[in-house]
């Protein structure tokens, strides 16, 4: 296909040579006709041709006024930056954009029926194995025992023990607790070997209690208490305490509660208590080689999560399902939704305000990286071949002008 810059040229070139053919004619009526319209539209062909060359370079060599896009090279750009960053990309712009566009919707959607939970999923497993792939477990295990050391040294845990307890109690939890404790209790002593034990310390209190003594004695066999009997009676009457005790109204329990929470306000502020809890802690710590367990574990797992491509999946189930049961509540729940929804759009609105002004900086590095050979490049190959119709239509308007101003002038 023949270009508009070739057809200039083609209709230049013809009208040149067509007025110098018909110019030793122009004493005629015809001669002068054809030479006036060919002058006229050679001049005007030329003049396009040097004007629209100057936009782009210097024809003929001529530095005045000419070359205008390369000159003017920065004032493009800022024009440029100007209308993408206050017009084009304006912040009031894309924030109104921004809320009639359903964030949660769109993500619930491409989550669901476009397959995107998939390739969170792939993406995940192939996440985890290069991972795993890539653990040193002795020096993960050191970096583990350092974490929980340095943790529980910079944290103050009676602190977090004694909320943990009150929040226990504000919770009810502690009767639970109580109870299930309580009922461990009465399954341990209703145990053959409790009665046993029961029995044998009868047998060493009576023993302590006699110390020898013919007296105390004679006493001892006065009541004639068997020490099966005693065992058994003293097994009966603590089951039946424990019993009883399971019930919340119960008066030691309720004794116990009130001397709990008594307790914990006095150590909530009992600096010495705080400082041995933590000073223990820190012992036991030391004393446990956390990173030698915590390496061997971790190369275990490391080894048969690379052998066994299903214990990684295995391993990865608890979240993948959690997962799929959040995307699906997520996708039916609309008050949710909503409520993601405005979150992104506060993030990105007050990401706008802080870094609007990059907008601009991006477009003007993005520029600055054109060369003015590179910039008429491309401007030539967007708009190059619609600004050569400037010059066709220069020397068919020349054309037609020279035609009517000769035979205007032809009869003065």
């Amino acid at each position: 296909m023949i270009g508009n810059k070739n057809k200039a040229n083609f209709i230049l070139g013809a009208v040149s040579l067509a007025f110098f053919s018909s110019y030793p004619f122009k004493h005629t009526f015809v001669g002068g006709l054809l030479a006036g319209g060919f002058g006229a539209a050679m001049i005007g062909g030329l003049a396009d041709w040097f004007a629209v060359s100057a936009l782009f370079r210097r024809p003929l060599g001529i530095p005045f006024r000419t070359a205008i896009i390369p000159r003017n090279r920065e004032k493009i750009f800022q024009a440029l930056v100007h209308m993408v960053g206050n017009q084009l990309l304006m912040k009031e712009n894309i924030k109104s954009k921004l809320s009639e566009w359903d964030i949660a919707g769109t993500l619930a959607k491409v989550m669901v029926e476009h397959g995107g939970k998939n390739v969170i999923k792939r993406m995940l497993y192939s996440f985890i194995r290069d991972i795993v792939a890539q653990v040193k477990p002795k020096q993960l295990g050191k970096i583990i025992d350092e974490i929980i050391k340095n943790t529980v040294y910079k944290t103050r845990v009676a602190l977090y023990i004694i909320d943990g307890i009150e929040w226990l109690i504000k919770n009810s939890y502690d009767d639970k607790i109580i109870k299930f404790f309580l009922k461990q209790c009465v399954l341990l002593i209703e145990h053959k070997q409790a009665h046993v034990l029961f029995a044998q310390y009868f047998i060493i209190a009576r023993q302590r209690y006699e110390q020898g003594m013919k007296r105390r004695k004679f006493f001892n066999q006065l009541l004639n208490l068997s020490a099966e009997e005693v065992g058994s009676f003293g097994q009966k009457a603590l089951i039946e305490s424990l019993i009883a005790m399971q019930d919340e109204q119960h008066t030691l329990r309720q004794k116990f509660k009130i001397w709990l929470q008594q307790w914990l306000i006095i150590k909530r502020t009992d600096v010495v208590f705080q400082q041995k809890i933590q000073e223990w802690i820190y012992q036991f710590l030391n004393k446990t080689n956390a990173a030698q367990y915590a390496a061997k574990d971790i190369a275990e797992f490391c080894a048969g999560a690379l052998v066994n491509n299903r214990q990684t999946v295995k391993w990865l189930e608890v979240f993948i399902n959690q997962f799929d049961k959040m995307i699906a509540d997520f996708a039916q729940n609309e008050h949710e939704r909503g409520k993601f929804d405005q979150v992104v759009k506060n993030m990105i609105s007050q990401w706008l305000d802080n870094y609007h002004d990059e907008i601009g900086k991006i477009v003007m590095e993005s520029l600055d990286k054109f060369t003015n050979a590179m910039l008429v490049a491309f401007i030539e190959n967007k708009v190059g071949n619609d600004l050569q119709m400037i010059r066709i239509n220069g020397s068919v308007v020349g054309g037609l002008v020279g035609v009517v101003l000769y035979i205007m002038s032809f009869w003065l």
